[in-house]
């Protein structure tokens, strides 16, 4: 009888870097992100929560040429460790294809919350849930990642783009970092 053996390892916490822009803390956001300041648009923010919403298509699709489809192209991208700041599509996509190219992913978005800073300006905030899939060797093995996307969006012409992203991590990973060898 043929018995199969899954080892998950907790990582430990990755040394993060973050952008000159730090994160709020977790506990200010709820009192942060309100329509006080500026009236939500409805129409505007139907299209950051559409746009935001091909990220995980592109990446889990390895279509990284289509990142222009949601940022813009002199994007400036805090990943944190151990991807770091990237700046431009051009960048992010050679960086993410070279990082991803070894597993299967699945990237989920959650609670996003948005606020308008101006009529071309907004800030969203949206938790993710990161799946990486192993192949070969590392089939059936996982590594999870988890935390949140704090951008900064402008309105190009009539589209809305990310000009600034900083990635922060809630948690260790969690699962066989060696999947991504």
């Amino acid at each position: 009888m043929l018995t199969s053996v899954i080892l998950l390892f907790v990582l430990p916490p990755l040394a993060l870097t973050f952008s000159p822009t730090p994160v709020l803390p977790l506990s200010a956001l709820p009192t942060t992100f309100t329509s006080a300041s500026h009236p939500q648009d409805p129409t505007a923010e139907l299209q950051i929560r559409n746009t935001l919403s091909l990220y995980p298509l592109i990446i889990d699709g390895k279509a990284f040429e289509h990142l222009d489809l949601v940022f813009t192209r002199d994007v400036y991208a805090n990943y944190s460790a151990p991807l770091g700041v990237l700046n431009g599509t051009d960048a992010l996509a050679v960086t993410l294809q070279k990082s991803l190219e070894p597993v299967d992913t699945q990237h989920l978005l959650g609670t996003c919350v948005v606020q308008f800073l101006g009529k071309d300006d907004a800030r969203t905030v949206t938790y993710f849930q990161a799946s990486h899939f192993g192949r070969g060797l590392f089939n059936g093995q996982v590594l999870y990642a988890y935390g949140a996307y704090d951008d900064s969006w402008v309105k190009v012409g009539k589209a809305w783009r990310v000009r600034q992203r900083s990635l922060v991590h809630y948690g260790p990973g969690i699962g066989n970092v060696s999947i991504f060898s």
